[in-house]
């Protein structure tokens, strides 16, 4: 397990219909209904539990959140939970007559066995396996510099130096113009990121224009195609949540300054 400044906790989040909330830790909860992802620091594992009557579209959708909270961790309150965690198991039930998959269930359901106490309600952890805080890394040791034992003696010579070429002139950097389509997309991606704690963005082509489109998980799903110095972005509500109502206004208050 990794070294934390705290002691380690295990997390459980519900994937429903796309939604994802995280939910207090009951190995009651790993059933055929449920898709599951449980950041589990005691073992620097991201597990995802997929039931088998869990309907595909919550699957992939389970799967894929799992991979970026694999990387960038959960937050609760002001801890951020299984930061970068190193293991990442999936396990779909349906195809728990495989052995490896047996394996890894079985390992699953170990980690979530036992007594466990909680803090924000949802963060669970093992008190008799509380880890001390970390005060602080040791100094780097200091090595002394060598002394001379004699001061040196200094020589005059004489250096010709062969003449100096003529100097090569720098390469000049071709620029392309940006257009104030791409400046508004960009202010877009801004806006995005500065009200989500996570967002996908993928390319995407649409008569022939490239653009992008954004996710932003049980807030907003639009497309945005820079075209010249306009923006086309459909849906142009982004969103009946206050989160997607958030990022619009701030992609038009950047834009207005533009």
């Amino acid at each position: 397990m990794k070294q934390l400044s705290r002691k380690p906790f295990v997390l459980m989040l519900k994937d429903d219909s796309g939604e994802v909330q995280p939910i207090p830790m009951d190995p009651n909860h790993v059933s055929a209904e449920n898709a599951l992802i449980v950041l589990d620091e005691y073992s620097d594992t991201c597990w995802v539990w997929i039931g088998r009557n869990v309907n595909m579209p919550t699957r992939m959708h389970a799967i894929r959140i799992a991979r970026g909270i694999q990387k960038s961790g959960y937050q609760i309150g002001v801890t951020t939970i299984g930061l970068a965690t190193e293991n990442f198991v999936e396990m779909m039930q349906k195809d728990e007559t495989d052995s490896q998959v047996a394996e890894n269930i079985d390992a699953f359901k170990g980690a979530l066995d036992g007594k466990w106490s909680f803090d924000d309600k949802v963060l669970a952890y093992r008190k008799e396996h509380e880890a001390k805080a970390i005060a602080g890394a040791p100094a780097p040791k200091q090595v002394p510099k060598p002394t001379p034992t004699s001061e040196p003696t200094l020589v005059a010579k004489t250096v010709h130096e062969p003449p100096k070429p003529p100097a090569t002139p720098e390469p000049v950097m071709k620029t392309t113009a940006i257009t104030d389509g791409e400046r508004k997309a960009a202010n877009l991606l801004l806006a995005t990121v500065k009200n989500s704690d996570l967002a996908y963005i993928e390319r995407v082509e649409r008569e022939g224009i490239a653009g992008f489109k954004i996710e932003v998980p049980g807030v907003m799903v639009i497309e945005a195609h820079p075209k010249g110095n306009y923006l086309e972005i459909s849906p142009g509500g982004f969103g009946d949540s206050e989160t997607a109502k958030k990022i619009k206004a701030d992609y038009e208050a950047l834009v207005k300054k533009l």
